[in-house]
């Protein structure tokens, strides 16, 4: 059976069509995967329109805003529950950002310190452990979100390297995940 002229015009029509489908789905996603992030460092801080996931993707922590809000803060919510959204922990309660502030990021400052800084460069949030860091110029300060939600900063010197955690700064909702035990009801990492 042959195909007309107009037959293979209009294959060729749907299968250009088809490839720009896939190209743009194929684009799509990988945008999506790119604006996830597992780890801020000096070198990487979270910018807005970035999240930071845990290794199982069961957390995850970005810039939000309410529907009826011209504010903007750095949460953590969980990351299968799209609606209503959840949220467990927020760093910029007291001081939040504008939403049309793109510029505005959560990174390790110079001097090791976890902080949210506007666009110009002004400290809104600090995690205040710069203190709490080893002065040692092999120290390296890194943030992680874990799979059970806290949210850590630590240092590459001491063993546990430990040295700020989000669950010893609960906000007004708790989790079970934040206890070690029901017989240890003290926070923190296991």
């Amino acid at each position: 059976m042959q195909m007309g002229f107009r037959g293979e015009i209009v294959w060729g029509l749907n299968s250009i069509m088809f490839l720009m489908l896939f190209l743009f789905l194929s684009l799509l996603s990988l945008r999506c995967y790119c604006a996830e992030v597992h780890e801020i460092n000096d070198s990487k801080p979270l910018a807005v329109g970035q999240t930071l996931v845990s290794p199982g993707r069961i957390f995850e922590l970005g810039c939000f805003s309410f529907s009826d809000s011209s504010k903007q803060y750095v949460g953590l919510w969980q990351k299968n529950i799209v609606y209503p959204r959840k949220f467990v922990w927020v760093a910029n309660r007291e001081r939040p950002l504008a939403v049309s502030d793109g510029l505005a990021s959560l990174k390790i400052s110079r001097i090791e310190n976890l902080e949210l800084l506007d666009g110009k460069q002004n400290s809104l949030w600090s995690a205040n452990v710069a203190a709490q860091v080893p002065s040692s110029n092999t120290s390296s300060v890194v943030s992680h979100l874990l799979d059970r939600g806290n949210f850590v900063v630590k240092n590459d010197v001491e063993a546990d390297g430990l040295v700020w955690q989000s669950f010893d700064h609960p906000g007004d909702t708790y989790r079970l995940s934040c206890w070690d035990s029901i017989a240890n009801l003290r926070g923190g990492m296991s």
